[in-house]
């Protein structure tokens, strides 16, 4: 990890520019659900046994991802047509947190339906159910943290719904469907914290005020640990609405892609990272 954002998304951005690509951002999620479910499958529960030992050693070659996304499980089309959008924009592969904690409760209730009913009865033992219960979602931490790891950038798609578990204890209460989220939006938000940034291994670009670019070193941010929710989101970088518009526009114009507003094109610059145009609009050196 690199870079950690905080987005706030406002709803005319989404209708206006985000919602179209929904239905490409669906097609990228269902593909990284199915793989993911099949590896988790693989790797946490195979032949009738536990074993989490592998998942570390592989968990990384799932998908191998730009960004990612945490979020609330009531933003998820936002969160899909806002994946679409860095796909076909910048060509960034967003990998979105869900596609794990998604199926958690569907691989518990299978090894907890094998393993853990008392005999001769449709209940379950309660030590049995806090072990497994216990293991799988240590294993599932362990593969968040390895995604947020060797992804480059975090984005937390910050809504009212994201950080609270009172909001989804009522959703339990009201749906037995339901998951509760906020645990998983907690230690994704203190791992952007305690996970040290790595520099991309590259050249980047910095924008400056008279539209001149060159070439700069990157620095590397300084990270301070906290244990407070509220202090892991001040630590990120405010994005909104308008930088993304920005984003888009000088990423267009960097490529070709866009008319530059007589900005002249500097040749090599078309196949620039995406995401290095972002950091010099923010100012992340």
């Amino acid at each position: 990890m690199y870079s950690k954002f905080d987005f706030k998304l406002t709803n005319s951005f989404y209708n206006t520019e985000l919602n179209k690509y929904l239905e490409f951002g669906k097609k990228e999620y269902d593909n990284h659900k199915a793989k993911v479910k099949q590896d988790l499958k693989k790797f946490i529960y195979d032949n009738g046994k536990i074993n989490g030992s592998s998942l570390k050693e592989h968990w990384f070659n799932i998908v191998d991802a730009d960004i990612f996304i945490s979020h609330s499980h009531q933003d998820i089309n936002k969160v899909k047509a806002f994946a679409g959008w860095l796909k076909h924009n910048f060509n960034l592969t967003c990998f979105i947190d869900s596609c794990v904690w998604g199926y958690c409760d569907e691989l518990l209730k299978q090894i907890d339906d094998e393993k853990c009913k008392n005999a001769n009865s449709s209940t379950y033992s309660y030590e049995l159910r806090n072990y497994t219960t216990s293991h799988v979602h240590m294993m599932l931490s362990i593969a968040l943290s390895e995604m947020i790891n060797n992804s480059e950038c975090v984005i937390f798609f910050n809504t009212p719904e994201s950080v609270s578990l009172t909001a989804d204890l009522e959703s339990l209460k009201e749906n037995k469907h339901s998951t509760t989220l906020s645990p998983w939006i907690y230690h994704e938000l203190a791992m952007t914290s305690l996970i040290r940034p790595i520099q991309p291994k590259r050249e980047t670009i910095i924008l400056e005020h008279s539209d001149r670019r060159t070439l700069f070193a990157a620095e590397q941010n300084t990270i301070h640990i906290s244990h407070d929710v509220d202090k892991y989101i001040s630590e990120m970088i405010k994005l909104t609405d308008e930088d993304l518009k920005k984003w888009k526009r000088t990423y267009g114009v960097l490529t070709h892609q866009l008319d530059g507003d007589n900005i002249p094109f500097i040749k090599g610059y078309e196949d620039i990272n995406a995401l290095d145009v972002l950091y010099s609009i923010k100012g992340i050196v």
